[in-house]
């Protein structure tokens, strides 16, 4: 437990995954200890490839998130990151009651686990952009929600639905000081599975056909992982942000996956083909967040120019996706103080 002389104890759920090991990383930087909760051995996860698990200021652990109380032998933290989830489009199809169990059930003993700290400053929820359904283009926090359930391929949409208000009824009932963040298609070194830039990275290394979907017009805004992280620490630290929901994204690399499979082989110097095949099932046509909110309450701005991070990720792959220690190029992580968000009220 931390008072005002000494750095918060955040914990991450879903601690080894991509976004939380770029989270981890941000708040590391800005004066957090953190502790990194995973079902997971750490070998081969994000984390361990960061090296960031190396770090005097990590802490590891292993939990089943659906387990009650499984989280209460961490101990007392000042933060909590709920990020474990089953996902993935292909996992998601083929599994959608597991997926709706540990969506939903984790969300709840990581409700718990916070409400049950008493100096617990922030719960803050991973979300996703699907819950503004199929055409999230200039999406607002403040839209009625629009999610669907005739596939599978719904069920997390479903779920992330369902622990937003569940998020939101802890709050009610036991004052828990919560914040809700919805990422728009976060890309970078260490994310693996089955992804848009992923993918076509992977082809274009390897010289095979480029595969997009269809037509290709579907649209997407790309945003860094490092940007991502920047703006769920604001969310994390600022008051005004207490009770709210944010899109964190980057509305600036709005591109279709036409355009990003093209720029994909520039970039990747190899002059692989590209090849429009049949889908495979229902998809999203466009997600491209407003930033008005996140810009005006958190002062958030993403930074990473596109071109260079997807070059990055590009060589990444090329290199056989092994371990790349983070790079930081933002000047501009907030920093923690004592004051930065108010105490719990009752």
């Amino acid at each position: 437990m931390s008072n005002q002389h000494t750095a918060p104890r955040t914990l991450i759920t879903g601690g080894f995954g991509f976004l939380a090991t770029w989270v981890a990383a941000g708040l590391v930087r800005s004066g957090h200890r953190v502790v990194l909760v995973d079902n997971r051995e750490p070998e081969g996860t994000p984390a361990w490839l960061s090296g960031l698990l190396g770090h005097s200021g990590v802490e590891t652990g292993k939990a089943d998130i659906t387990e009650r109380g499984s989280l209460d032998r961490f101990g007392e933290a000042d933060y909590v990151v709920h990020a474990a989830a089953l996902l993935g489009v292909n996992k998601v199809r083929s599994a959608p009651r597991e997926t709706l169990r540990v969506n939903i059930d984790g969300t709840a003993v990581a409700l718990d686990y916070a409400a049950r700290n008493p100096n617990m400053r922030r719960f803050l929820l991973l979300s996703t952009s699907e819950v503004y359904g199929s055409d999230a283009k200039g999406a607002e926090e403040g839209e009625w929600l629009s999610v669907r359930s005739d596939d599978p391929r719904w069920s997390y949409a479903v779920s992330k639905v369902t622990a937003e208000s569940m998020t939101a009824a802890w709050g009610t009932e036991d004052g828990l000081p919560f914040s809700i963040v919805r990422p728009f298609n976060v890309y970078g070194p260490l994310r693996t599975g089955a992804y848009a830039v992923g993918v076509l990275a992977a082809q274009a290394v390897a010289g095979q056909p480029i595969t997009v979907h269809g037509d290709g017009s579907q649209s997407r805004a790309w945003c860094h992982a490092e940007d991502f992280a920047a703006g769920l620490i604001r969310c994390l630290h600022a008051p005004e942000a207490a009770g709210e929901a944010f899109n964190i994204g980057d509305e600036t690399n709005d591109v279709t996956v036409s355009e990003l499979a093209t720029l994909t082989r520039e970039l990747s110097g190899t002059g692989a083909e590209i090849r429009h095949i049949a889908h495979t099932g229902p998809d999203i046509q466009s997600r491209k967040p407003d930033l008005t909110k996140a810009r005006t309450l958190l002062g958030y701005r993403p930074a990473r120019d596109f071109e260079a991070g997807l070059r990055e990720t590009i060589e990444w792959v090329r290199g056989g996706c092994g371990e790349v220690p983070l790079r930081l190029e933002r000047t501009d992580w907030p920093q923690w103080t004592a004051d930065a968000v108010g105490e719990r009220q009752p």
